[in-house]
């Protein structure tokens, strides 16, 4: 039996971030300034996405110890005593010396912004249930604590009430100029012990109060909150500008001084106009108080102005003069804060290429070893909340620029439920056999190097003898004659060795690369290879231990069209596998240019079964793989085109292929990505994708929503059941998909 789950919800609810209340429970009243709000956002992120209640009671449980915290009902709690701020005043906040003009010295100041992080989660909490209907007003929280057994409308009126107490108590921080701008200003009265008495408060710190305010209008619909939030709306696009080369918008930290707004703090001053455009808050006239036009600009913000190019960031909004070369680079410890982004990841709804800019730099070692990801459960809540179609899970970036990926393949070469990989580069001509290790990878045999001027074209292994292990084929188009064609490798003794070679093919052959599979009865594994010369597909076998022509099919293809990868494997869920070509054609043969199946007989002869054609001239087809992404048991095609970076995935129904899913990057990014998909992670259904990045970079990516393996037959039903639909994509039609009647290929011919 098998059931479907997010892939970071499951690893949310494995680190037992659902059931953890992490330190609400704390007597240190730090630990309420950063730490507990970024939990409880996680947690109602994760209610607000999946519905389950499990999120909802641990949200509640930590929600009540916190306010159990509050200054001025901390004395509730055995063992500890309200405390009093600067000015004798124990109020609805969370006050802490640590922030102090002298750090961790002199009397508390409760910080606007804390109080903002602390209430923000209570105040969505109950918009999501004033909101939610009857079924969810009436549950009961068991809970315990100060809600245990209250049901979840009046747990939500009184975090209401609680979160105005708080807005309450920085009222005499608020301040409305002339122009109807509306925002806060540090306390100057009393003497306060901070740095800037009376400054008015950095764009981060309005931005957080303001979503406050949205979740309390949605809750509460009282025009008290709209006031606020829309004068405050006011004030910080008064402080934005348009930068027209790059379509973005571009601010700086505060009025203060001109001190730039790094990525951390700009994705927090990002956040508000974000809620406003979600929620679509609008005045009484129904004009949105930010339209669409200004989501692209903050999405811009981040895409064109601080991200550079994959694995590179910029410090800050408009500001160049720092960045960070993640691939690269290490910083000075005290700089990392500055490139946390995972609060950028909301905008990744509007834009989906922001999701794969974020996990791509997350998923990297340099990252992850010095920014905060797996320990931060906002950080997996906002990953699960916005994942898609694939998620990097591993990565290994040593490579380098020139490596000049040719191929890549999946492969059992032990004696484990797991596959393993092999890939090529051109640049030295190095062989590697790997498997994932922890979140990088790991070498399952000494590689082989051939040098540099074989000029690679491909990499397919299977198992050709029989032996229930894998071999491997690599493709050779050399200038020697004597050296092009194909190479039989094995793995023997950990060592990846010749077995033998079969060349002589001339230099005009122009190949395209090699794919195995069942194509042949007989019970092993059979080669395709594809050369542009004559558009020839040619089938091989392998007799004992040597390799065998079959047939050759020549394609009808235009001779100005170019076949640009091929790869295989079984499509319909019947006893043999398919091939797969991609194909680039002008906009004059458009009716060619896309994706075509083939079926193979036991005499080597090719059948058309389906096409997906009609792309434009500019889609420079690249990458190529086939296997079970969305662990139905059936084969799914991914196939990616350098034009926009899209990796885009196609089934096949009868004689036609329909569009299942996509994953939008951005297309530097996946440039020139070689790939294939694997079952590299028996424990799941779902096979991995493996990709050669241009940069040297090989990354793997787990399907998002991952059929796990299991024998409990008794589970009740799948946990994310609300969440998720049956079936990972759904089937959709499209008018380009092109019905053609199987065709069989003829032409006999082998060629040199």
């Amino acid at each position: 039996m098998s059931y479907s789950q997010s892939y970071y919800r499951n690893f949310f609810d494995n680190r037992g971030y659902d059931t953890s209340v992490g330190t609400s429970a704390s007597s240190d009243q730090l630990e309420f300034s950063w730490a507990v709000p970024a939990h409880m956002e996680a947690l109602v992120l994760m209610y607000e996405k999946t519905h389950d209640k499990k999120y909802a009671e641990t949200l509640i449980k930590c929600i009540g110890n916190t306010i159990d915290r509050r200054d001025d009902l901390r004395d509730q709690v055995p063992g500890l005593s309200k405390i009093y701020d600067y000015r004798g005043i124990s109020g609805a906040a969370w006050s802490t010396n640590h922030y102090n003009a002298t750090m961790d010295s002199g009397f508390p100041y409760s910080h606007l912004v804390h109080s903002a992080n602390i209430t923000y989660p209570m105040a969505k909490f109950a918009a999501i249930v004033k909101l939610g209907g009857t079924a969810i007003k009436n549950l009961t929280s068991d809970a315990g604590g100060r809600y245990g057994l209250k049901t979840y409308d009046l747990i939500a009126d009184d975090l209401i009430q609680k979160v105005k107490e708080t807005l309450d108590y920085h009222n005499d921080q608020w301040y409305t100029d002339p122009n109807n701008l509306g925002y806060y200003k540090e306390r100057s009265d009393g003497n306060p012990p901070i740095g800037y008495p009376g400054v008015v408060l950095p764009l981060n710190m309005q931005s957080s109060v303001g979503r406050v305010f949205v979740q309390m209008y949605r809750a509460t619909s009282q025009n008290t909150y709209f006031d606020r939030l829309y004068k405050m709306a006011n004030f910080l696009k008064s402080k934005t500008s348009l930068n027209s080369n790059l379509g973005s918008y571009s601010w700086t930290y505060w009025q203060h001084t001109d001190l730039r707004d790094d990525v951390s703090h700009a994705g927090l001053t990002a956040v508000f106009p974000y809620e406003c455009y979600k929620y679509q808050i609008a005045d009484a006239s129904n004009n949105l108080i930010y339209a669409f036009s200004d989501i692209e600009k903050y999405t811009n913000t981040f895409t064109r102005d601080i991200y550079k190019s994959p694995l590179s960031i910029n410090n800050g909004v408009n500001y160049t003069a720092q960045s960070w070369n993640v691939k690269y680079n290490t910083l000075p410890a005290s700089q990392y804060d500055g490139y946390i982004s995972y609060m950028w990841m909301y905008y990744s709804e509007y834009d989906r290429k922001i999701y794969q800019i974020i996990a791509d730099l997350q998923a990297a070692k340099n990252y992850y070893e010095n920014v905060t990801v797996d320990g931060s459960s906002l950080t997996i809540a906002l990953l699960s909340n916005f994942e898609n179609l694939i998620v990097p899970v591993n990565t290994e970036h040593l490579p380098g620029e020139d490596s000049d990926w040719r191929g890549v393949a999946k492969g059992n070469f032990d004696d484990d439920n797991d596959d393993e990989f092999v890939s090529i580069r051109n640049y030295d001509g190095m062989i590697s056999a790997s498997e994932p290790y922890n979140k990088n990878f790991r070498s399952v045999a000494t590689t082989k190097m051939y040098g540099a001027s074989y000029n690679w074209k491909g990499l397919a292994a299977g198992d050709f003898f029989g032996d229930n292990k894998s071999e491997i084929i690599a493709l050779s188009d050399h200038t020697d004659y004597n050296q092009n064609g194909f190479y039989v490798l094995k793995i023997e003794n950990n060592a990846i060795v010749e077995h033998a070679k079969y060349t002589g093919w001339g230099a005009q052959s122009d190949w395209v690369g090699v794919t195995a599979g069942n194509f042949i009865s007989g019970g092993k594994d059979d080669v395709i290879t594809v050369r542009n010369f004559n558009k020839e597909v040619a089938v091989h076998k392998f007799n004992g231990t040597d390799l065998q022509s079959v047939f050759t099919n020549t394609l009808n293809f235009p001779a100005n069209a170019k076949i640009k990868a091929i790869a295989s494997g079984n499509l319909d869920n019947d006893v043999k596998d398919e091939i797969v070509l991609l194909v680039d054609a002008d906009d004059n043969n458009s009716i060619h240019n896309g994706i075509h199946v083939y079926d193979i007989d036991d005499n080597g002869v090719m059948t058309k079964v389906a096409a997906y054609t009609g792309w434009g001239s500019a889609s420079d087809w690249k990458g190529l793989a086939v296997g079970d992404i969305d662990g139905d048991g059936v084969n799914e095609i991914v196939a990616h085109r350098n034009f926009d970076g899209e990796y885009r995935v196609f089934k096949l129904s009868g004689n036609s292929l329909i569009p299942a899913g996509s994953e939008i990057f951005p297309a530097i990014q996946t440039e020139n990505s070689v790939m294939c998909l694997g079952n590299f992670n028996s424990a799941s259904q779902n096979d991995e994708l493996i990709t050669l990045r241009k940069d040297g970079g090989i990354v793997m990516f787990s399907a998002a929503k991952v059929i796990k393996k299991t024998s409990n037959t008794n589970k009740k039903s799948d946990p994310c059941q609300d969440e998720l639909p049956a079936e990972l994509f759904s089937l959709l039609k499209s008018s380009f998909i092109l019905k053609e009647k199987s065709e069989t290929i003829a032409s006999a011919q082998r060629g040199k």
